[in-house]
This record gives structure tokens, C-alpha cells and sequence, in this order.
């Protein structure tokens, strides 16, 4: 019997894990050139690693800062309003690099990893922009879901990178894991801590990923300047409250734009103007630009982009 109940505690761990792990691709149909954006196609790996990863570089010889977009668990780099947001902070003085993280798009690779080593890619899309030239100070991120805890990693191994927003990130991925499996897999969510030991085991042994270093309430406390946190209130996937653990984390100076009525990376869609107004005032603050009128007519197209 317990031969058989062990065998049984593995084989439903590595369910889970798997359940997780292994995504669908999803690559978008709405392009930089709806939007008039003088985007060029660019590949680069990982930092640390062998994967090719793809994008779109959007910039100009007389722009000097570059802000570096990452995406959401199952998405792409147009996804989360992406371009639309994108086209505002190149209209207010800023080179865009949207990419797709690995597994994702058209990037290489086979796994997520809940941040884990997607906070290589966000490494490597910095070499990338530093390669054309930008001094590391003038770089920035925005990211968005598991992006969002992503960048918050990532830059706290990252001295070059000074300003981070993240949209609806999570404090730990141990907190948000039963939730995720219910999502992902036909186990119900109050069995999954019974197995916690078994997911935290498998996921190593199986993929190397170490569930318990994936914690940016933790990395947040590590940045030593304020990051811009955003989440919306009415999220019912990542909730608000994950973002108010990592805002107590954070630099002193940080803030945390609680998004009334929003959902999950909701606060663009439902606050567009205000969401420039916040994200293109703190890029200019900690990135060294003139507090100049935001351009807030930033040509968007029809189309809108489902959030991912």
C-alpha cells in the first residue's frame, strides 16, 4: 500500500508540474506597422543560455532610452495592449523592445517557468539593447502578470536597469500555484498543498526550476530605487493583494496604483490616459528626461488586443 500511495504522490506531482509548465504557443496578429512603428525584427539569446529569442526593436538614433516590454504566462510580445502602449512611450521619447519569452511566439524553447529562467531572457533582451548602444542606465522595463515578477527578478540582478513597472505581479508563485493548477488542470485547488513538497521536488528534478527562489516580494527588497507597481483591485486571477505585499517590500519610495474596477493587467484598457500619464512620468523620473506634456494622442488603431 505504500509503495502504491507513493507511486501514486509522484505521478500526481509530476501532473501538476507538467500541467504547469508546458504552455500553448499564442502569437499575435496585430503588427508594429498598424500602429506606423518603424519596428525592426531582432533575435538574441538568453543571457546564460544557448535559446534564440525573437522580437521587435522600435528605434531611432535621436531616442538614448529604451524601455523593454515582458509578457504574461500563455502570451506574446503583442499581448497585454502591448503595441498600444508601446506606440505612447515612443511617442513620448522612448525606444521599444517587445519580445517573446521563451516558449512563447516565435522564441525558442519549451517550458515556462513562472519567472524562474524567464528572468534570463529579460537579461539577455538588456545585452541586446546595451549592444545598440544605450548606457545601461537609461533602460527600463514594464512587465506585465508573471512579466511583471519577471522584471522585478530580473532587476534585482541587474544594476543597469533603473526603473521597473509592474502590472499585477505576484509576491511569491508558491502563494499563487493551487490557483494555477485549478486553472490549468482538472485538480481541484484544497488538494493541491498536500502535494507542495512533491511539486517543489519535481519541478527541480524535472525541469531545475527552484519554486522557492521564484519570490519578487523578496527581489523587490533587493532594488535599492522605487518601482512603479500597478494591479488592478477586482483581479480575480493574481489578487491585489499580492502587489500590496510587494509594495511593502520595495524601495520606501515606491507606489502602488490600485486600479479601481480593474482586472487581470485590466488598468490600461479601463484607465488608458491615466495609465500614460503614471508610467511615462515615472520612466522620465528615474530615467533622466525632462518632465515635458505628455503626448497623450498616441494614434491608437481599432484594434484591441485580449489580454493575456
Amino acid at each position: 500500500m505504500f509503495i502504491l500511495l507513493t507511486a501514486f504522490y509522484v505521478t500526481t506531482s509530476i501532473f501538476i508540474v507538467r500541467g504547469v509548465a508546458i504552455i500553448d504557443r499564442w502569437e499575435t496578429d496585430v503588427r508594429p506597422e498598424y500602429f506606423n512603428l518603424p519596428a525592426k525584427s531582432v533575435e538574441f539569446r538568453s543571457r546564460n543560455s544557448e535559446l534564440n529569442l525573437k522580437g521587435w526593436y522600435i528605434a531611432a538614433p535621436d531616442k538614448k532610452h529604451t524601455i523593454i516590454f515582458v509578457h504574461g504566462f500563455g502570451g506574446d510580445r503583442g499581448s497585454a495592449s502591448a503595441l498600444h502602449i508601446g506606440s505612447g512611450l515612443w511617442e513620448n521619447g522612448f525606444n521599444v523592445l517587445l519580445f517573446d519569452l521563451r516558449a512563447s511566439g516565435k522564441s525558442e524553447g519549451d517550458m515556462a517557468s513562472g519567472g524562474y529562467f524567464e528572468q534570463e531572457d529579460l537579461l539577455g533582451a538588456f545585452d541586446f539593447v546595451r549592444s545598440t548602444g544605450i548606457p545601461s542606465g537609461n533602460i527600463g522595463v514594464l512587465g506585465f502578470s508573471m512579466g511583471a515578477a519577471t522584471s522585478i527578478l530580473g532587476a534585482s540582478k541587474e544594476a543597469g536597469i533603473q526603473a521597473v513597472v509592474s502590472d499585477s505581479t505576484y509576491a511569491t508563485i508558491l502563494d499563487l500555484i493551487a490557483q494555477e493548477i485549478e486553472r490549468a488542470t482538472p485538480m481541484p485547488a484544497w488538494i493541491v498543498p498536500l502535494f507542495q513538497p512533491g511539486i517543489n521536488i519535481m519541478a527541480n528534478i524535472l525541469y531545475g526550476i527552484k519554486l522557492d527562489k521564484i519570490v519578487p516580494e523578496k527581489a523587490a527588497s533587493e532594488i535599492n530605487y522605487p518601482i512603479f507597481l500597478i494591479h488592478g483591485v477586482d483581479d480575480a486571477r493574481v489578487p491585489v493583494e499580492q502587489s500590496i505585499r510587494v509594495h511593502k517590500a520595495a524601495q520606501k519610495d515606491s507606489v502602488l496604483w490600485k486600479a479601481e474596477g480593474a482586472g487581470h493587467v485590466g488598468a490600461f484598457n479601463k484607465y488608458p490616459n491615466e495609465y500614460f500619464e503614471r508610467i511615462i512620468g515615472y520612466f522620465r523620473a528615474r530615467l533622466g528626461l525632462p518632465t515635458s506634456k505628455i503626448i497623450k494622442d498616441y494614434n491608437p488603431t481599432k484594434t484591441n488586443m485580449s489580454m493575456k
